[in-house]
């Protein structure tokens, strides 16, 4: 018994399979359209009812309205899901600047105080030396 060896294909050779190959699906194709052209022109009305018959049209709107619910439910959920994740991540990407901004109030709030103090011994150590300048 001889044992027949597969040759590898050439790229080149596998681009003419896949060429053929979509010659004879165009042609398939279109040689369906033409048919089923045909097949409507001669019986018109009749396979088209045939066609209705065959779908439910009620069942098929109630299906589709119930899918496209399911997908609004969805992609609400998504959404509430989404949005928890990202205050989340917002919460805690904010809470050490807004920790370091409190401790800057602060620390400002404390300048103000000492500059305040400062402001008011300088104001007593003037009022002091233009008292004594004045008596001297």
């Amino acid at each position: 018994m001889q044992e027949t060896q597969a040759r590898p294909l050439s790229l080149d050779g596998v681009f003419a399979s896949v060429r053929r190959l979509q010659r004879l699906g165009k042609r398939l194709v279109g040689q369906l359209r033409h048919d089923a052209r045909r097949l409507v022109e001669r019986s018109g009305k009749p396979v088209v009812d045939q066609v209705l018959a065959l779908v439910d049209v009620g069942k098929l709107r109630a299906d589709v309205q119930g899918r496209a619910e399911r997908a609004v439910k969805d992609l609400d959920a998504r959404r509430v899901r989404l949005l928890t994740a990202l205050e989340g991540q917002l919460e805690r990407l904010t809470d050490p600047v807004v920790k370091e901004l409190r401790a800057a109030a602060r620390e400002v709030a404390y300048l103000k105080d000492r500059i305040a103090h400062v402001e008011r011994r300088l104001e007593a150590l003037t009022r002091e030396t233009a008292s004594k300048h004045r008596a001297a």
